[in-house]
């Protein structure tokens, strides 16, 4: 029973996370950045650093994929690549003044989108949503944000 619980508990995740997004994707004004660029700037922490490696395992793009999608980011001045001064083989990845602005208006488009579709949420709801969540993040990718 346990075994049916969890790929059911997967199956609604995955539907759950993929339709949020494929809906706010469609209403958002996406002419000037594709969604791949989208999700990757939504992702990036301000000026805080972030190894290419776990972007793309987080935003789950290939690693063959990401070079092409940074490149053109990186052409409109958005994010900026910078070696890791302990292991010159680690490249991280920072938005650049530009992105953080690019960021914070997306974040502000996103969140009015992603507030239609949560409106008939209670907050108890959500609150409960939250903290399982929580839990199983912490349990795949340990305490790192």
């Amino acid at each position: 029973m346990i075994d049916e619980k969890n790929m059911i508990f997967l199956r609604l995740l995955r539907q759950t996370s993929r339709g949020i997004k494929r809906v706010i994707f469609k209403k958002m004004n996406t002419e000037n950045y594709s969604h791949s660029q989208i999700n990757l700037i939504l992702h990036l922490n301000g000026n805080k650093k972030r190894p290419i490696n776990l972007l793309s395992k987080i935003v789950q793009i290939q690693k063959s994929n990401m070079t092409t999608l940074i490149d053109s980011l990186e052409k409109e001045n958005i994010v900026s690549r910078s070696r890791d001064l302990n292991d010159k083989r680690v490249i991280h990845l920072n938005l650049t003044t530009k992105g953080i602005i690019i960021k914070k208006q997306l974040l502000e488009e996103y969140q009015q989108h992603l507030n239609e579709i949560l409106k008939d949420v209670t907050e108890e709801e959500l609150d409960q949503a939250i903290a399982s969540l929580l839990a199983l993040k912490e349990k795949i990718w340990g305490k790192y944000d």
